[in-house]
C-alpha cells in the first residue's frame, strides 16, 4: 500500500504538470519544435538560437523552477509530505523541466526564425545553454547545521548573499528540529541557489546529558547520508551558519584532492586555529585547545573531495562534544597529516572567521488589542 507522503507526492506531481503543461500551451510552441531544439536535425531544419532566445528560455526555467517549488511547498504545509520526499519531488520535476522543455518569450509571440548576422547556430539548445552554465566546474556541496533561534534567518541570509557569488553550488541546509521551519524553506526559495532543505534532531540521549552536547552532528551525519546517495565528484565543506567566510575561500576548497585545511580566524583564545608551516613544512597544529586530538582543527578549517568519502563508507562524525572534528577526520583512515593538502598561500590567509553573532532574547508577544489588524502581525510572523 502506498504510504500517505508517496501518494501527496503522486498528487503534487500531477497538479504541477497540469498546472505546467497549461502554461506550456499558452506559449504556442509545440512540442514537436521542442524535440528539433533537443535532438538536432538536419542542417536545413535545424532552427537558428538568437542569444534573446537563449535568455528568454533561461528566464522562463527559472520562473517554472520556482512555480514547481512554490507548488510542492504548499503541498508540504498543508498535507504533511516530508522534507526529503518534497526535495526529491522537486528535483525530479526540475530536472525534467531542463532535459525537455523550451518556451517561447513572455509576450507569447515570439517565433523561430531563419539565421542572420546575429544570430548563432547551435547542434542542440542544450548545447548552448551548457556554454552559458556554470556546471563547468566541480561542484561544491556545503553543509550547513541550523537550529530555530531568533538569529537563524539573519544569519542564514548572510550566508546566502555569499553562496549567491558561488559557481556550481549546492547548499545542504539542515535542521536540528523533527519539522522544517517555513521560514527558512521560502528564504531558501529565494535564493536561486540548489539546495536541500532537511532535518536531523538530535537524539534524545543527548538532548538530556548533562554538560557540552554534540550540537550539530546529526545534521552533518545526515549531510553525509544525502552526499553519498547524490554526489559522486565535487569536495563537501562544513560551513556553520553563525561564520563569516571570504568568497576566495570556496574556489580555494574546489582544489581539494582528498582533505585540504586551512586557517580560521577568531577562533578560541589564540583568535586562531590553523596548521603550523615552517620553511614550507607542516610541523603541528596551533589551537587553544589541543586536548589530546590528533587533529586540532575547527570545523570550518578543512573540506574533504567526495571521491575520498565515497571510498570511505564507514566514515562518520561521532556524538563526543569537542571531538567532532577530530572524530570525522579520524574516521576517513587511512588519513594521516601528513596527508593534508594546504591550501589559502600555504596557511598564510585567513578566509574564514567565526564571526559568532550575538545571541538575542526572543521577541516579547504582540499585544493584539493595540496592534491587530496592522503591519506588525505579518512583521512579527519573521522573528522569533
Amino acid at each position: 500500500m502506498m504510504k500517505p507522503s508517496m501518494k501527496m507526492g503522486v498528487i503534487a506531481l500531477i497538479g504541477v504538470f497540469v498546472v505546467f503543461y497549461q502554461y506550456h500551451l499558452s506559449t504556442g510552441v509545440r512540442f514537436e519544435q521542442m524535440n528539433d531544439f533537443n535532438t538536432g536535425g538536419s542542417a536545413e531544419d535545424t532552427p537558428m538560437i538568437s542569444q534573446e532566445d537563449v535568455e528568454n528560455y533561461v528566464r522562463t526555467s527559472k520562473f517554472t523552477e520556482k512555480m514547481i517549488k512554490s507548488a510542492v511547498r504548499k503541498v508540504q504545509e498543508t498535507n504533511g509530505l516530508s522534507p526529503d520526499v518534497a526535495a526529491l519531488l522537486v528535483q525530479e520535476l526540475v530536472n525534467h523541466l531542463n532535459k525537455n522543455i523550451f518556451v517561447a518569450s513572455e509576450n507569447n509571440t515570439k517565433t523561430l526564425r531563419p539565421q542572420t548576422p546575429t544570430t548563432v547556430r547551435s547542434a542542440t539548445l542544450t548545447q548552448q545553454l551548457s556554454n552559458k552554465s556554470e556546471e563547468t566546474v566541480e561542484p561544491l556541496y556545503i553543509i550547513t547545521p541550523t537550529y530555530r533561534r531568533p538569529e537563524q534567518i539573519p544569519e542564514l541570509t548572510r550566508m546566502s548573499h555569499t553562496l549567491m557569488l558561488v559557481k556550481n553550488v549546492h547548499w545542504l541546509v539542515i535542521e536540528d528540529a523533527n519539522v522544517a521551519t517555513t521560514q527558512v524553506t521560502r528564504l531558501l526559495e529565494r535564493t536561486g541557489l540548489k539546495f536541500e532543505h532537511l532535518t536531523a534532531p538530535m537524539p534524545e540521549k543527548y538532548k538530556q546529558k548533562k554538560g557540552a552536547k554534540p550540537r550539530g552532528v546529526s545534521n552533518r551525519n545526515r549531510g553525509l547520508q544525502w552526499i553519498r546517495a547524490n554526489a559522486t565528484s565535487g569536495v563537501f565543506y562544513f560551513a556553520d551558519d553563525d561564520n563569516t567566510y571570504d568568497i576566495a575561500l570556496f574556489e580555494e576548497i574546489r582544489k581539494t584532492k582528498r582533505v585540504s585545511m586551512f586557517p580560521v580566524g577568531l577562533c578560541t583564545k589564540f583568535g586562531l586555529s590553523s596548521p603550523i608551516i615552517k620553511k614550507g613544512k607542516f610541523i603541528g597544529f596551533y589551537d587553544g585547545w589541543i586536548a589530546g586530538r590528533k587533529f586540532p582543527v575547527d570545523m570550518a578549517g578543512f573540506a574533504v573531495n567526495v571521491k575520498f568519502l565515497l571510498q570511505r563508507p564507514n566514515a562518520t562524525m561521532p556524538f563526543k562534544a569537542g571531538y567532532e572534528e577530530d572524530g570525522f577526520l579520524k574516521s576517513l583512515t587511512p588519513f594521516e597529516p601528513k596527508d593534508i593538502e594546504f591550501l589559502a598561500d600555504n596557511c598564510t590567509k585567513v578566509l574564514a572567521w567565526h564571526t559568532q553573532t550575538k545571541k538575542n532574547e526572543p521577541s516579547a508577544p504582540l499585544d493584539m488589542k493595540l496592534y491587530g489588524g496592522t503591519n506588525l502581525i505579518k512583521l512579527k510572523q519573521q522573528i522569533v
